[in-house]
């Protein structure tokens, strides 16, 4: 009965069902964990101000070049079923430092410890979610990803929003130690729902699995950089890089002004923490409303490139609504709205875009976009946020043409996904005595 309505209620097929909960759960979990730290952190940076905030974000980027390195070694030399367990063991280790540093009093007395996290969590983020949109892209189709990357979405709204109340809540409570502890309970959790993930999907043939030995069990080989090759040769996964890194260029430019807010109205780190999580209490929300009502049916119906326009076009109208009406209720009213149409659409369906790529680009190239180019996007904001206030012009100068772009890089990208899905669904139909097409990229 319980079975049926689900299946009804979020079109899922039935031997789906299992494994669209488990990757509901698995991503509840990874954001669960994140945003328990991501007040903590956010407040850890404004700690040396908001200029301190800028070489931390460069900092940040050269981070990324070295994880891309180590990230395309895993994958070039050890199976997925291996791979992908070791990012989080990696992250739950590392949390293991950090919760010692501040149970013997060094993490609260040294600057320094909190600039270092600041950083590691900026960078393994989004290895965390990267790595497992790519894994959800290895086991579900184009199809299925349309009808379940939504659902998949609330799951890690959900977990956003838990996480954002968990410290809000408890911050003064818990403190910092008992913050690092949650999150490092939540990740062993995670690293079970990964493996049982990738166990339920092999043994239901979902995703490339066409070999006798099983795909899932060999590396996916390759250079370690190999994936920065494939974004510079393949049109498609370059201008995914640049719809990324504009997003990214605009989401630093309105970062930096709510913190110049937040830093002016708070003066010690729990109440920056507390304003901060009650700004993600207020995105999620409004993100996992839309997902429950929106998400999977406008998945369905609507093109993928007038999905990412979405965020686009709310950010022209967002940075022109702080330019006209400055100040932090405008300003957490346009992140909210920006916020949760990206979660609730524009992500889902980005993710949607490698689908039909290769499997080692789901991982190589993928990572690398969601990795380095979106940590070079937020250097590149931080510069120009350097510029916009040593010129003294309204962020919105660079911000709206940067989002009339992005929405016609979206259109470009619709385009060329459904492109791609009508080449791929031909070769794949294609008569036996007839030689099959070969998949040209973008």
């Amino acid at each position: 009965m319980i079975r049926r309505w689900c299946e009804r209620a979020i079109d899922v097929r039935e031997r789906e069902l299992l494994p669209a909960l488990l990757a509901v759960a698995l991503y509840f979990c990874i954001m669960f964990a994140y945003f328990i730290l991501r007040p903590l952190r956010d407040a850890m940076g404004l700690d040396g101000g908001v200029d301190s905030l800028r070489v931390l974000f460069l900092v940040g980027l050269g981070v990324m070049v070295l994880a891309n390195g180590a990230f395309g070694f895993l994958t070039s030399k050890f199976s997925r079923r291996l791979f992908l367990p070791c990012v989080y063991v990696f992250a739950i280790c590392s949390l293991g430092v950090f919760l010692t540093l501040f149970l013997t009093g060094t993490g609260e007395a040294s600057p320094l410890v909190g600039k270092v996290f600041f950083v590691w969590l900026s960078v393994f983020n989004l290895f965390a979610v990267s790595v497992l949109w790519g894994f959800l892209s290895d086991i579900f189709s184009l199809e299925q990803s349309k009808r379940l990357y939504g659902l998949v979405a609330v799951g890690g709204t959900a977990g956003a929003i838990v996480g954002a109340t968990y410290t809000g809540v408890l911050v003064k409570t818990l403190g910092e130690t008992g913050l690092f502890a949650s999150a490092m309970a939540l990740l062993v959790v995670v690293v079970a729902l990964v493996l049982a993930l990738d166990r339920v999907a092999r043994l239901r043939g979902l995703g490339a699995h066409k070999d006798a030995k099983g795909v899932e069990t060999m590396p996916l080989g390759g250079a370690s950089l190999k994936g920065i090759g494939d974004v510079l040769r393949s049109p498609y996964l370059r201008t995914i890089a640049l719809y990324v890194l504009i997003y990214t260029v605009m989401s630093t430019l309105l970062y930096f002004e709510k913190n110049r807010i937040v830093d002016g109205l708070a003066t010690t780190r729990a109440e920056r923490a507390k304003i901060f999580a009650t700004i993600d209490i207020v995105s999620q929300t409004a993100t996992i409303i839309m997902q429950v009502f929106i998400t999977g049916r406008l998945m369905r119906t609507v093109g993928v490139g007038k999905l990412l326009m979405v965020v686009p076009a709310v950010s022209v109208i967002g940075f022109a609504a702080i330019t006209i009406v400055p100040g932090l209720i405008v300003l957490a009213g346009f992140e909210a709205v920006r916020k949760s149409t990206n979660y609730a659409l524009s992500r889902p369906a980005r993710e949607t875009l490698f689908t039909v790529v290769p499997r080692d680009e789901k991982y190589k190239a993928k990572s690398l976009i969601d990795t380095f180019v979106y940590r070079g996007g937020d250097s590149l904001g931080t510069l120009a946020d350097i510029v916009i206030i040593a010129i003294a012009l309204p962020v919105a100068a660079l911000a709206v043409p940067l989002g009339l772009v992005g929405i016609g890089i979206s259109w470009v990208l619709g385009r060329s996904e459904s492109g791609l899905a009508r080449h791929a669904e031909e070769t794949t139909h294609a008569p036996a005595d007839v030689p099959a097409l070969t998949i040209e990229k973008g």
